[in-house]
């Protein structure tokens, strides 16, 4: 419904509202002027008959109701009383009890044909109703009231003057007005809805071009100003409206250029991107998702379900499907496309851009291997740098015995030269030498570990044998394992040494005894991890930056090889090893290794290594 309808439907009713009511008001006083005319009529009728009797009985000497009989100037009177009033229908002279004295019609018969009503009934019936079309309705047709006043001679009743008035030239004048009133009240809704029509017309034209400006404005077209002439409250609009415009606009272009940019960098992004609509429908897609995950480039693929393209089962669908639907942002799901050698392994995140579920998602997919190349030469550089500080640990260790035996062998040719006793120098010699032997046999023990033979290990069923090996009565062992019963590929005997080296340590912290915790737990990103706890005594933090350093010892009888042993079992698995510690509080290993066992490279890179040592 337009404006000028909408003006049209509210002033309407308005002003035929108000025509109505003072219609209504009208013909409400038109009624009361009209029987109040009546009754005066009827009352100076009967004054003028009640004179008239008065004066023919003033000198009567006879029987005063033949007197009045007889009166020529009362029956005149009395005849000519619808020539005085059209809307007199009789006028009588009655007795008290009825008899007839004087008047037209002189039948009582007819008088009781027209059923005449007292006129006191007719001004009730006007009076106790409110509403002004029902007060008319006793005026309406042809109806008889009586006007009556009684006559007194000497003080006691005497005769009846009785006038009927009819209501037909009342009905009449009272239509005749309705007509007029309506007839007029038409003419004034029509000219009033047309100067309602010419008014919003001229009103609506600021509106319109207001309204067209906004139009434009919206689609994104650039036409200029609002012009709107005056300077009234529409004109004030269209100034700020104005003013608006100029500030959309900019802020439009500004948006624009910021979209571009960012779409710059959404398509330069090294990670695959698509954006959905609340319907599901792709929106957006840059170069790597059309490359790894089989996309249509060029734009193909906006406006269309992701599952056109992928199928309605592949996991990055039911992934963006889930998070539409409940709203909830899902990170870094491990999710596999392809199968046997064309498997690829991907980690998908998936985003609500909203905080209601059926929101736009935005989808990013991680391709896991330059992760996991980077991962493998950053976790080879941490061993390079761990082989550094191990040459350098094998080089005092190495060092100290040869200058002890330098020394000895200078003290030796003293004592020779001297004739002195030797055999003191010779063993310090040997005992140096023995020293230097188990140093090397160290370093070639942790340098040329076994050959791997992996096979899936069940690292519950593996910490479990463990815990039965355990052999100290005052340490109490427990589980935490997983359920899902984690598996590696894994070389048994390696992990087995290395896990009991962690476990040895554990029970040597707590001499007193104490409590053993054995853990597992299935990750998602590909690793499974092992965790060997104990409420023992803990390690100093400065202590703790040199236990996987070779040699390094706090004990008395220590080697200093366990731990590193540990580690670098753990290294040639392609895992990590991580010790968390409270003095006073106890110390937790925790070991993370790759399901599908140690990478590759790493695995040739290690033979050759250990090929350089057995030459």
């Amino acid at each position: 419904m337009g404006l000028r309808a909408k003006l049209a439907t509210v002033f309407i009713p308005l002003l035929v509202a108000a025509v109505v009511a003072v219609s209504a008001a009208e013909v409400d006083h038109s009624a009361d002027v009209m029987v109040d005319t009546l009754h005066d009529f009827g009352s100076i009728f009967i004054s003028q008959t009640f004179e008239q009797i008065r004066t023919a009985l003033a000198d009567a000497k006879g029987d005063p109701l033949q007197t009045l009989r007889n009166d020529a100037s009362l029956s005149a009177l009395l005849a000519s009383s619808q020539a005085f009033g059209k809307a007199v229908v009789y006028a009588r002279i009655e007795t008290p009890d009825g008899g007839f004295i004087t008047g037209v019609p002189a039948d009582g018969e007819q008088v009781a044909r027209l059923h005449p009503e007292p006129f006191s009934a007719l001004k009730a019936a006007v009076e106790r109703r409110w509403w002004p079309l029902a007060r008319i309705a006793p005026l309406w047709g042809d109806h008889v009231y009586e006007i009556s006043s009684p006559v007194e001679l000497n003080g006691h009743p005497f005769a009846v003057i009785k006038v009927g008035l009819s209501t037909a030239l009342v009905s009449a004048d009272i239509t005749r007005t309705i007509i007029n009133i309506a007839l007029i009240g038409a003419v004034v809704i029509a000219m009033s809805l047309l100067g309602a029509l010419l008014s919003g017309a001229l009103l609506l034209r600021p509106v319109a071009a207001i309204t067209a400006g906004v139009e434009r404005l919206a689609s994104g077209a650039d036409t200029g100003n609002v012009q709107v002439g005056g300077r009234d409250e529409l004109g004030a609009l269209a100034e700020k409206f104005n003013v608006l415009a100029q500030k959309v606009r900019a802020d439009r272009t500004q948006w624009e250029d910021e979209r571009g940019q960012f779409m710059d960098v959404f398509r330069s992004i090294a990670d695959a991107v698509i954006l959905l609509d609340a319907d599901g429908l792709i929106r957006f897609t840059n170069e790597e998702a059309h490359g790894r995950l089989g996309l249509p480039a060029g734009g193909m693929a906006y406006g269309k379900p992701l599952a056109t393209f992928l199928g309605g089962d592949h996991p990055v669908v039911r992934l963006a499907r889930n998070v539409a639907a409940s709203g909830v942002e899902m990170r870094d799901v491990a999710v596999e496309i392809g199968a046997g050698d064309k498997s690829t392994r991907l980690l998908a995140s998936a985003f609500p851009l909203g905080r209601r579920a059926g929101s736009p998602v935005l989808v990013i997919v991680r391709d896991l291997k330059p992760v996991r190349e980077l991962e493998n030469v950053v976790e080879d550089s941490g061993r390079l740098a761990r082989l550094g500080t191990l040459i350098s640990g094998v080089a005092h260790q190495i060092r100290t015995p040869l200058n002890a035996m330098t020394l000895e062998l200078e003290l030796l040719n003293q004592d020779i030269h001297e004739s002195r006793p030797i055999e003191d120098r010779v063993h310090m010699v040997r005992d140096e030498m023995r020293r230097l032997g188990q140093a090397i046999d160290a370093l070639m023990r942790f340098m040329r570990p076994e050959q791997l033979h992996l096979e899936e290990l069940d690292l519950n069923a593996t910490l479990t044998e463990l815990a039965h090996e355990v052999g100290d009565s005052k340490i109490k062992v427990s589980w935490r394992l997983d359920p899902l019963r984690p598996k590696v590929n894994a070389d048994r005997a390696v992990l087995m040494e290395a896990c009991r080296n962690v476990i040895q340590n554990a029970i040597e912290a707590m001499p007193k005894g104490g409590d053993l915790i054995l853990a597992s737990r299935a990750e998602d990103d590909g690793f499974a991890t092992l965790s060997i706890s104990d409420s023992g005594q803990g390690i100093r933090p400065e202590i703790l930056e040199n236990i996987f350093q070779l040699y390094f010892t706090t004990k008395e009888d220590g080697t200093g090889i366990g731990l590193p042993l540990a580690l670098r079992a753990v290294d040639l698995h392609g895992g990590t090893i991580k010790v968390d510690s409270q003095p006073g509080k106890g110390t937790t290993v925790t070991i993370r290794l790759p399901v599908e066992g140690p990478a590759s490279s790493y695995r040739s890179s290690s033979s050759a290594s250990r090929g350089q040592f057995n030459s």
